[in-house]
């Protein structure tokens, strides 16, 4: 059974840096999918759709589809229900998620997750002035302190920063947001395999949902910003014992 599109999935699909084109389709998709934030299954927009929306030619598009294929991470199926799709026999990769982090600087990490704070932060603000009942309703539905499961917990948490981008109705400010989240990639996996981490990143969503609903412009950054550290936090403690390891002798 193939998986309908997320809200999530607009982090994957934005405008790319400049360099190599099909490098940088194939590893956000590939990212993407070893983290869960695309599903197996999860069908991709066709060929002039993904162009379009990553700003390249569909000839890139296919040469970057092609090497997905070679490396098992998409299928294509033909007919009238064909397509390509996330393959259903994909399983999240936290080796290749600790090998990420620890390709990447703490300033580099830092600063990331800085700029994300920054703007989650004015989206929130955003949100309290502009939230509607079934808006409340919605972020409400993606807290959910039960979830157990880390690549279904990562989706949620990009989803909940997506949707109070989306509430806050400033068009430019959640694009930003979302093009710095899908340069995060793997990386926002690994704390989600953590069920201590879980249950917090929970409460801290659940707080910012209450500051959003009373309206209060402060109380909700406030909130947001704490949830973003709460990430920054994890990643930049594991980094340190990641780098530690490597220091030790053998």
């Amino acid at each position: 059974m193939f998986t309908a599109p997320t809200r999530s999935m607009s982090a994957v699909f934005t405008p790319l840096r400049s360099g190599s084109l099909v490098d940088q389709i194939s590893e956000r998709i590939a990212e993407a999918a070893e983290s869960g934030l695309l599903l197996p299954g999860q069908r991709l927009p066709n060929e002039v759709e993904f162009a379009a929306a990553l700003g390249v030619s569909p000839l890139t598009i296919r040469e970057a589809l092609a090497r997905l294929r070679s490396d098992d991470v998409v299928v294509t199926t033909r007919g009238r229900n064909g397509g390509s799709f996330i393959s259903p026999d994909l399983e999240p990769c936290v080796e290749h998620a600790e090998a990420r982090l620890r390709a990447t600087t703490r300033l580099e990490l830092a600063e990331l997750t800085a700029h994300i704070e920054a703007l989650a932060g004015a989206c929130a603000r955003a949100a309290a002035l502009r939230a509607g009942g079934r808006d409340i309703e919605g972020l409400r539905a993606l807290v959910n302190p039960d979830c157990d499961d880390p690549g279904v917990s990562r989706r949620l948490a990009t989803e909940f920063l997506i949707e109070v981008a989306t509430v806050g109705r400033i068009a430019r400010l959640a694009r930003a947001l979302m093009e710095t989240l899908s340069e995060c990639g793997v990386l926002s996996y690994l704390p989600n395999t953590d069920p201590e981490f879980r249950r917090a990143a929970a409460d801290h969503r659940s707080r910012v949902v209450s500051a959003i609903e009373s309206r209060s412009e402060s109380d909700a950054e406030t909130a947001m910003r704490a949830l973003v550290l709460h990430v920054s936090s994890w990643l930049l403690s594991r980094h340190a014992e990641s780098t530690r390891a490597l220091e030790r002798p053998s």
